[in-house]
């Protein structure tokens, strides 16, 4: 059977593609394309024929031999190599993923050596070899120069402290409490199934996005996708934590805006280059000033600049008087691809910023729950009038604020939300039964000890996660991010991000039971994947 594939050239934001019927590994087509744009003045010919073909074209959107479009071509379950040559941006690219740098690549040779056959970064995507040569890789475009204007609320206003740990800016301790670890091993988990690849037809947008957003020179140069992508993934930290399979959860999608206020104390804006000083300095200006435009109440808030591989976060304190500011450095955000842990200080960051007691949570998970029977918004604007004008008229029976946890532990998500209306005490009880987080059903209250077996193969651990949890206050495991099952469809808000959700049979005293490990074929058959259960999937369509 043919290996197909296209080999491609983007001219003017305008792919040119080419279908290729057999042969399509890079020995075969890909060495054909290097040679091609090896030659002399191969670009500039290659610009000038483009430019030709674009001026004489009509409505037509195919052409002899190739199609025009605006959109890229993407890898699926019949293509399976694909070679572009970007001439707006001189990167010769591979599946998407940029490798090699036009005006200077390597021979026929060598570049065999870079493309083994099956060399994979550990999230499973093909990979350059380590002994790429600095001058053949391709080059990352220089940080936009920052205008003094930019940086003028920064270099204005009061600052205490740069570089600051996020222990001192959010007054927490060093050490993760057990709760923030559910937290972040789950913040985890979503940024690795973003950049995993399982197949090659899986959320062909997100894992593009990751590549694509160190090219883009500067944020106002975002388009709409690229800006909701990299902004549902900063809100990965701040939704309220209800994932769900049957539609009784819906995360609302963004809408954008130059400052997206995920809470009442924290905004976030999209940006680009945070590992260079000065486009940094002028994102925390940025945050600043919106922060200071929008909120005249004295207090505490927080601002986050997000550029998927970068976070940075900044803290304004107001009061009657003078308002200060303090933030971390650029925290490394994104794994890398050849990482060894699924930990970065950034993931940790926004996980414990998010984790913080929420006044609003109980409303925010209101908001995003439709009761069975009625409409979204017919029922949330009920929650938020008894929420807002009945609760300090309501009584409940005197017991103590432990018992009335106890017994929202033992809840499921709908009974939480119902509890949370009788009362004030009782709105708190579920407020704080809330910031667990939900996943089909089971409350996430633990990681896990010991990592399971099946994920400790193929570097799985980077994108999935064991956890005990409860359902209906019986104990149980689940596993998220790898399975085998019964599918479900799970809503979170980015592109269609399939996560599994894996569970242990419940009631059997703990015992791990977790879903044996089946991708695409029947050769990871371990003794310790032979379980059955249960595997739910989230599909995160949002875009």
């Amino acid at each position: 059977m043919g290996t197909r594939g296209y080999y491609v050239y983007r001219y003017r934001n305008i792919y040119f593609a080419y279908y290729n019927h057999c042969d399509s590994y890079p020995d075969v087509l890909g060495v054909d394309m290097v040679q091609s744009m090896r030659s002399p003045r191969a670009i500039t010919k290659k610009r000038e024929e483009l430019k030709r073909i674009l001026d004489q074209r009509k409505d037509s959107r195919k052409s002899d031999g190739f199609t025009i479009s605006s959109r890229r071509p993407q890898n699926n379950l019949m293509i399976e190599w694909i070679y572009e040559i970007d001439l707006d941006r001189n990167i010769f690219h591979i599946n998407g993923i940029p490798f090699f740098n036009l005006e200077c690549l390597p021979d026929e040779d060598t570049f065999v050596k870079y493309i083994p056959e099956q060399h994979y970064d550990n999230y499973g995507r093909i990979a350059c070899t380590p002994g790429c040569l600095p001058e053949h890789k391709y080059k990352r475009p220089a940080p936009p120069v920052a205008d003094d204007s930019d940086l003028a609320t920064y270099q204005s206003s009061v600052c205490t402290g740069t570089g600051v740990a996020l222990s001192n800016l959010l007054a927490i301790s060093d050490v993760l409490s057990p709760d923030e670890q559910v937290r972040v091993s789950l913040l985890e988990v979503m940024i690795g199934q973003c950049i995993a690849r399982f197949d090659h037809y899986v959320r062909p947008f997100v894992g593009q996005l990751i590549y694509d957003f160190e090219l883009i020179p500067h944020h106002n140069q975002l388009k709409d996708n690229e800006w909701s992508g990299a902004c549902s993934m900063a809100n990965f930290a701040f939704v309220p934590q209800l994932f769900d399979t049957s539609g009784f959860v819906n995360h609302p999608k963004l809408n954008r805006k130059e400052f997206t206020w995920v809470r009442e104390d924290t905004v976030v804006c999209i940006a680009t280059h945070l590992d260079d000083e000065r486009c940094l300095q002028a994102s925390i200006s940025r945050l600043i000033t919106a922060i200071s435009e929008q909120k005249d109440v004295p207090g505490n808030y927080f601002g986050v600049a997000f550029s998927i591989y970068h976070c940075a976060i900044v803290k304004v304190v107001k009061d009657a008087h003078s308002t200060t500011f303090s933030h971390t450095a650029a925290l490394q955000f994104l794994p890398s691809f050849f990482a060894e842990s699924p930990s970065t200080p950034g993931i940790t960051a926004l996980a414990r910023l998010g984790h913080r007691i929420d006044p609003a949570l109980f409303v925010r998970a209101m908001e995003v729950c439709c009761w069975p029977g009625s409409t979204i918004d017919k029922e949330n604007l009920l929650a938020q009038e008894v929420c807002n004008n009945s609760l300090s008229h309501a009584s409940c029976a005197s017991l103590p604020p432990e018992l009335w946890r106890e017994i929202a532990l033992h809840l499921g998500l709908q009974d939480v939300l119902t509890l949370g209306l009788v009362s004030k005490l009782c709105r708190e009880t579920a407020s704080m039964v809330l910031r667990y987080p939900d996943v089909c059903g089971r409350r996430l209250v633990a990681v896990s000890q010991e990592t399971p077996k099946s994920l400790l193969r193929d570097h799985r651990f980077l994108y999935a996660a064991s956890f005990a949890a409860t359902r209906a206050g019986v104990p149980t495991t689940v596993l998220v991010g790898w399975g085998n099952g019964q599918k479900e469809i799970m809503n979170l808000p980015i592109d269609s991000l399939n996560v599994c959700v894996s569970g242990s049979q419940e009631g059997q005293g703990g015992e791990e039971n977790l879903v044996g490990v089946d991708e695409d074929d029947d050769d990871d058959n371990d003794d310790d994947d032979d379980d059955d259960g249960e595997e739910l999937q989230f599909d995160v369509s949002w875009l």
